[in-house]
């Protein structure tokens, strides 16, 4: 198995664990890249060497609730992260929850000349831009992949967007729109982004 195919199979199988109760409230799907977090190498947030996807989704009752009595705005609660309900999959990636994936990962950006060993100032800079990309490129794949083979449509009985986040980098709203059909991406959400 290749790490594209872990990947896109894990993005499956967050989608088969959505509750079916809530299914028919689901109005976006959630992807969130996050590296680092769980670095072996080292201790800051921002790190590329350990990077993993998690996938969730958003409700429009949670979205309801959230504007009861609240001044936020509407958009905000609708499409930022921080409203979003905090029920995502498992790790997909190089992450202890996930050994195939994690060395999966390790092999292929091995391969492909990604990895370098800390300590290594002059290429930390370079090589952190291209392994955030490569892992990027791989959770694009995935949301495209769910959007492709139908699984979205057969899980909620219609299309919804894929919103790609990142805690600690701004990807969106390039990476969302590079994962969805143009037709799916929110124009309220482009609206957002661009504030």
């Amino acid at each position: 198995m290749t790490l594209q195919q872990h990947m896109r199979r894990a993005a499956e199988d967050s989608l088969h664990a959505f509750p079916e109760a809530l299914r028919p409230d689901i109005y976006v799907i959630s992807l969130r890249i996050s590296h680092g977090e769980f670095s072996t190498v080292n201790e800051l947030w921002d790190y590329p060497y350990d990077p993993y996807m998690a996938i969730g989704y958003n409700t429009e009752s949670n979205v309801r609730q959230n504007l009861e009595g609240a001044s936020a705005d509407p958009l905000e609660v609708r499409w930022s992260y921080a409203y979003m309900l905090l029920e995502e999959s498992a790790p997909a990636g190089h992450h202890p929850a996930d050994p195939e994936g994690g060395a999966l990962y390790l092999e292929e950006v091995k391969r492909l000349g990604l990895w370098y060993e800390p300590g290594d100032d002059d290429a930390e800079e370079e090589q952190d831009e291209k392994l955030c990309a490569h892992f990027d490129d791989l959770c694009i794949d995935a949301a495209r992949h769910l959007h492709s083979t139908g699984l979205v449509q057969k899980i909620l009985g219609r299309e919804v967007p894929i919103v790609l986040f990142d805690m600690f980098r701004i990807i969106e709203p390039g990476a969302t729109q590079a994962a969805n059909p143009p037709h799916l991406v929110p124009a309220d959400y482009l609206t957002l982004q661009q504030v």
